[in-house]
């Protein structure tokens, strides 16, 4: 036993030592033994952030023709991760933040009767809302040493901040005011792909995103309110207005670490390797 508790011992404090006399390398030491950096991507995080704009629109039961509004103003912040999936699967990554943005929509006119729709309640042809949601995707991609282009799908879930109504029907008093059969949390999938120029520790990217909302923006029975005449209706039409949004952004993000290349440490440790072996591989 006491060999044993011996040799263990040993053999640890030789580990200890090598990885002391690794991290004790000058750099020009690297100089004088031949290495291959290799075309190497490590696993690094990113944070930056977005600029761009919305194109709204409305997926409505019963449907109705649209127009996709464009509303400049959206605003992330991201943190992302590239990493290899069980530590074994190359290019996968995932993506968080917090985004600002916009949801709404802009019926059309009638080219025959020369009428716009509008809701029986809210009485307006268009609404913009502006939304805080935070993201959470998961992504893959693929790097060269100047680019990456990736793919990402995941979910989503917000609160819709504030609301303005357009059209001459509108009530004044709800003009940028909820009703109380409107909805404000949010939540659903969202799904995208994107580029980006590589300038470490820059990245310059261009992203386009859909967001697809599970959450109604009204309750889909306030249709028609008691009172109205139309109320019996609600019993034999589900209606409801889910967002369906495309958003295109611009975005600057900083790499925390070394993107390409093998690290400084690596690098150390197999010059140190080389000369000295490795005991691993004995």
């Amino acid at each position: 036993m006491r060999k044993l508790a011996t040799i263990l011992a040993s053999m640890l404090l030789c580990v200890g030592l090598s990885a002391q006399i690794v991290e004790d390398f000058p750099d020009e030491y690297l100089d004088t033994v031949k290495l291959r950096t290799g075309d190497v991507v490590n696993d690094v995080s990113t944070i930056g952030i977005n600029f761009g704009g919305t194109f709204t629109g409305m997926n409505f039961n019963p449907s109705h023709s649209q127009h996709r509004d464009f509303w400049p103003g959206h605003v992330s912040i991201m943190y992302s991760r590239y990493e290899k999936m069980f530590d074994y699967l190359p290019n996968f990554g995932f993506m968080v933040g917090v985004e600002y943005g916009h949801e709404g929509y802009h019926f059309k006119q009638n080219k025959e009767t020369g009428n716009t729709f509008v809701y029986y309640k809210e009485r307006s042809e268009a609404i913009k809302m502006s939304v805080v949601e935070v993201p959470f995707l998961g992504m893959i991609h693929f790097d060269t040493r100047y680019t990456k282009a990736y793919a990402d799908v995941g979910i989503y879930g917000g609160y819709r901040l504030s609301i303005e109504r357009f059209g001459p029907l509108v009530e004044e008093q709800y003009k940028y005011d909820w009703y109380d059969t409107d909805i404000r949390w949010d939540y659903g999938f969202q799904g995208g792909a994107g580029f980006a120029l590589v300038f470490s520790p820059v990245e310059i990217s261009v992203s386009a995103q859909l967001r697809y909302g599970l959450s109604s923006i009204f309750t889909p029975d306030s249709q028609f309110p008691e009172g109205s005449g139309y109320e019996d209706r609600n019993q034999y039409y589900y209606r409801f207005a889910y967002p369906l949004d495309i958003m295109i952004t611009f975005g600057v993000h900083f790499e925390l670490g070394k993107r390409y290349g093998k690290t400084r440490k690596a690098l150390k440790q197999e010059a140190y390797d080389i000369v000295y072996g490795n005991p691993q591989q004995q």
